[in-house]
């Protein structure tokens, strides 16, 4: 019926809605647990890759152990060249520190940015949608840093805007010269996107990569340059051609540059824009240069010495292998040589026997006596050359083997003996010992380049002599009547020298005479041991021990004085103690006769050839020996040897 109104049934337009919101609503469900399980999942999506190396679906673990291979296969593979006008440089990427941790956990990330988006990204993916992830570089890494330094440099020597140089003894500078301008950032951005370039096709074509970027650069003017940057660039220190003891080869020496900053910068200001003007360097020739050093290394003999060596058998060795361990010793220019250091501690587990050393004035048996006669035959040497005494003392009693105030005193961990190379050249020890018919001898010689023909001489004066003294020491076990004499506690003479060292030009000129010090020995006395019972010596009276008027001597040997002699007999005349004369010539040590060998006399010094008394004689109680006039030293080095030993 025309315009009749028909009745809507009441809620029939919401069901399509409720229909649409339901659907909308499971769909929603449905992708927010899909967008749950892709953000819980722990594997690397479909289709994900590290420069070329696919990591689909791996866990961290996995894909982190195929780049690191991938990536140290294909880095071997890859040289990259920076190149600018003529100057290049190349770079081999398997140097580069590439952050293969960082490089999965970027590569694990994707689908993990957003948790609403994680579900939709783990669908494209599985429908065929990829990602590239780029390597992570190091930061700070030296390989790539150190490869743009150098880059940068040589673009900067070699470019010929470059505004000034060095030509022979000249400063060259254009006022005003362009300079090439680069952009090191960018350039540094560029060169790692094209590594992460090299890296995919290397690695998706399996083949070696060379890849090239061109630099390009502004022409800037510079108004006024950094005149104290120039001098720091163009300034150098000579130095010396020198030795590397490794290789036993010489370094190049290199000449020293320098110029007057306040001159080129007055040179600068009246050039004018575009002119080229020049100001002097100084060039400061090296004291030794290659060709020197190569020609006169170890040519000439600065000073040598020689000794004879004595004693027992373990001094002489212990001699021998300290003079081998300074055999061959170089030293540089300016360093230091230490006696204790180049031999090492005198132990035995060095190799070093027993000998006789000085010890609070007394002669003991150490490991190593013997040593100090190396040290003091080097000392010696070293007075015949120029070369700088750092450290020396003199014994404490006079060693004999060379002239007094030229020996040397060392002790382990203590007492040493230094010197310094103060020449301009390497020098070498040498130092040996050897035989011949006279005995056993060392000999220390000191090498080195003696341009000059410099050389020295040692003197020596002696005085304040002091002679031996002597004393009387209790001990029991020593025969009645008789006196012994300490063969192993030497007398010595006591006395003082000073020490010279004249310098001569090599026409024999004087130079200069250097005053190397004073040496101090202490006199020791003769030490003779008297049994106690027969009472201090000084108190027997012309020199016999008195009679023990409780005791009664054997009547064979001497009449008692208390009973009148058989008249039958005559008593032997040779029986009866003449009172002035030694008792028993057969306690007496044969004044014929060396010391017993099986004691070692004060071993570090010749014995003082007049400090000991005819040992076969008893001195007087009442006065003190006297000995022998003891010889005045010589500059051979030689001197009397006791056979028995000396003290180090």
């Amino acid at each position: 019926m025309e315009g009749q109104r028909v009745a809507k049934k009441e809620g029939g337009g919401k069901l399509p809605w409720i229909i649409t919101g339901t659907v909308v609503g499971v769909l929603a469900a449905a992708y927010i647990g899909v967008c749950a399980w892709a953000s819980g999942r722990e594997a690397i999506l479909p289709n994900v890759s590290v420069a070329g190396v696919d990591v689909s679906n791996m866990s961290a673990e996995q894909a982190h152990e195929v780049v690191k291979t991938a990536v140290e296969d294909a880095g071997r593979d890859i040289d990259f060249t920076l190149a600018y006008e003529g100057v290049s440089r190349t770079l081999n990427a398997g140097s580069l520190a590439v952050d293969v941790e960082q490089s999965v956990s970027n590569a694990q990330q994707i689908g993990h940015e957003n948790f609403l988006t994680a579900g939709f990204q783990l669908a494209s993916h599985m429908l065929g949608a990829s990602s590239q992830v780029p390597l992570a570089l190091e930061e700070g890494d030296q390989s790539l840093d150190g490869f743009l330094t150098d880059m940068e440099k040589a673009v900067a020597a070699a470019s010929e805007d470059h505004p000034y140089q060095i030509e022979g003894d000249k400063l060259v500078m254009t006022k005003g010269a362009p300079i090439a301008m680069v952009d090191w950032e960018q350039v540094r951005a560029d060169t790692q996107e094209a590594l992460q370039e090299a890296y995919v096709q290397r690695i998706s074509q399996k083949k070696a990569v060379q890849r090239e970027l061109a630099l390009s650069a502004q022409q800037g003017n510079q108004e006024e340059p950094d005149f104290d940057a120039i001098h720091r660039e163009v300034y150098t220190e000579p130095k010396d051609a020198s030795l590397d003891l490794e290789s036993m080869e010489i370094t190049d020496h290199t000449v020293g540059v320098d110029f007057d900053v306040q001159e080129l910068k007055r040179a600068y200001s009246a050039a004018k824009g575009g002119e080229t003007f020049s100001i002097p360097v100084t060039l400061t020739q090296p004291k030794v240069t290659k060709e020197d050093l190569g020609g006169r290394l170890f040519a000439d003999l600065l000073g040598e010495a020689t000794s004879q060596v004595g004693g027992v058998a373990s001094r002489l060795y212990n001699v021998s292998l300290s003079a081998s361990s300074c055999n061959d010793v170089i030293l540089l220019p300016g360093e230091v040589f230490s006696y204790n250091d180049t031999t090492g501690p005198r132990s035995v587990a060095n190799g070093y026997k027993l000998g006789s050393v000085y010890v609070g004035g007394r002669s003991e048996m150490q490991p190593g006596g013997g040593v100090c006669q190396t040290s003091s035959t080097l000392y010696h040497a070293i007075l015949h050359t120029t070369l700088e005494i750092v450290e020396r003392r003199c014994h404490q009693f006079a060693v004999g083997y060379v002239p007094d105030g030229m020996d040397a005193t060392v002790y382990d961990g203590g007492t040493d003996f230094k010197f310094r190379n103060n020449t301009d050249y390497p020098i070498q020890i040498k130092s040996w010992t050897y035989d011949n018919s006279k005995g056993r001898f060392i000999t220390v010689q000191i090498y080195g380049t003696n341009l000059s023909g410099r050389y020295a001489v040692p003197s020596a004066s002696t005085f304040d002599w002091v002679s031996p003294t002597t004393v009387y020491v209790p001990k029991e076990g020593v025969e009645r009547g008789s006196m012994v004499l300490d063969r192993e506690q030497y007398a010595y003479h006591g006395r003082k020298a000073h020490t010279y060292r004249t310098v001569y030009e090599a026409d024999g000129t004087k130079v200069e005479t250097q005053d190397m010090g004073g040496s101090s020995y202490k006199m020791r006395p003769n030490t003779y041991y008297y049994n106690p019972l027969d009472g201090d010596p000084t108190t027997w009276v012309n020199g016999v021990p008195p009679t023990d008027p409780g005791t009664t001597t054997d009547p064979g040997t001497t009449p008692d004085p208390g009973t009148t002699p058989d008249p039958g007999t005559t008593p032997d005349p040779g029986t009866t103690p003449d009172p002035g004369t030694t008792p028993d010539p057969g306690t007496t040590p044969d004044p014929g006769t060396t010391p017993d060998p099986g004691t070692t006399p004060d071993p570090g010094t010749t014995p003082d050839p007049g400090a000991n008394p005819d040992p076969g004689a008893t001195p007087d109680p009442g006065t003190t020996p006297e000995p022998t006039p003891e010889p005045p030293p010589s500059d051979s080095g030689l001197r009397p040897i006791d056979p028995n030993g000396m003290v180090g």
